[in-house]
C-alpha cells in the first residue's frame, strides 16, 4: 500500500521541464522579433537613399535646398568610401575638400568647419568598416598593393600601435593599407577609431587653415597650369 501511495504521489506531481520549454519558446520568439529591427532599418535606409538619389521625388518641390544639401552629403560619403577603402594614387575626397577649402568667396568659415567635421566622421566610419572586414576587403582591394608599402605599414603599426595609425591618418602615408593592417593585427578598436579621427581632424584642419589664411586656390592654379601647357 505504501508503495502504491508513493507511486500515486509521483503521478500527481510529474516533473516536467516547463521552465526549459518556456525559455526555449522565449528564445525562438526573440530570434524572430530580432529580424524586424534590421529589416526596418534597411527599409528606412533604402527609402532615404531613393529619395536622395533620384531628383524626381515630391520632396524636391517641398524642400529643394535641403534635398540638394542631403545629396551633397551622400556624394561626400561616396568619395570618402572610395578614398578610404580603395588604394588609389590620389585621394578623390581630398581633391573635393581642397576645392571647397580654396573657394573662399563661395564657402564661409563655418561651412568649412562643418565640412571638416563631416569628413572626419565619414572617414572614421569607413575606416571602421575596413578594420572590421579586413580579410574580405583586403582580398578585394589590396591585392595589387606594393610589397614595400605593406611591409612599411606592418612594421610601423606593430612597433607604434595606434600612435602609428595616427600618423598614417594625418600624413601622406598609405592610409588604406594601414587600416587593413590594423584590422589584421587587431589593434585596440576604441583607440584605433580615436587615432583615425584625430589624425583626419589634424590633416583636414591644417589644409583648410593653410589654404584660407594664404588665400591659395589650388584648383584655379591647376586649371591655369593646364591651360598654359595645353593651350
Amino acid at each position: 500500500m505504501e508503495k502504491n501511495k508513493y507511486r500515486n504521489k509521483r503521478l500527481r506531481y510529474p516533473r516536467y521541464l516547463s521552465s526549459s520549454k518556456k525559455d526555449n519558446l522565449k528564445q525562438i520568439t526573440l530570434k524572430e522579433e530580432s529580424l524586424y529591427k534590421p529589416l526596418l532599418v534597411l527599409f528606412v535606409i533604402f527609402l532615404f537613399s531613393m529619395i536622395i538619389i533620384f531628383p524626381t521625388s515630391i520632396f524636391d518641390d517641398m524642400i529643394p535646398n535641403i534635398m540638394v544639401f542631403l545629396r551633397r552629403l551622400v556624394a561626400w560619403m561616396g568619395l570618402s568610401a572610395v578614398a578610404t577603402l580603395l588604394i588609389l594614387p590620389v585621394s578623390v575626397f581630398d581633391i573635393e575638400l581642397i576645392r571647397i577649402f580654396s573657394s573662399i568667396d563661395l564657402y564661409t568659415n563655418w561651412y568649412v568647419v562643418f565640412v571638416i567635421l563631416f569628413a572626419v566622421f565619414s572617414d572614421t566610419l569607413f575606416a571602421f568598416i575596413g578594420y572590421r572586414f579586413t580579410k574580405t576587403l583586403r582580398r578585394l582591394f589590396a591585392r595589387k598593393a606594393k610589397k614595400s608599402d605593406i611591409q612599411k605599414s606592418n612594421e610601423k603599426l606593430q612597433k607604434y600601435g595606434n600612435l602609428g595609425m595616427f600618423f598614417f591618418s594625418c600624413t601622406p602615408l598609405p592610409f588604406t593599407l594601414a587600416i587593413y593592417t590594423a584590422g589584421a593585427v587587431r589593434l585596440h578598436r576604441k583607440w584605433f577609431l580615436t587615432a583615425v579621427a584625430a589624425g583626419r581632424l589634424v590633416k583636414y584642419s591644417a589644409i583648410a587653415l593653410f589654404l584660407r589664411v594664404f588665400g591659395i586656390n589650388l584648383i584655379e592654379l591647376g586649371q591655369n597650369l593646364l591651360t598654359s601647357i595645353f593651350g
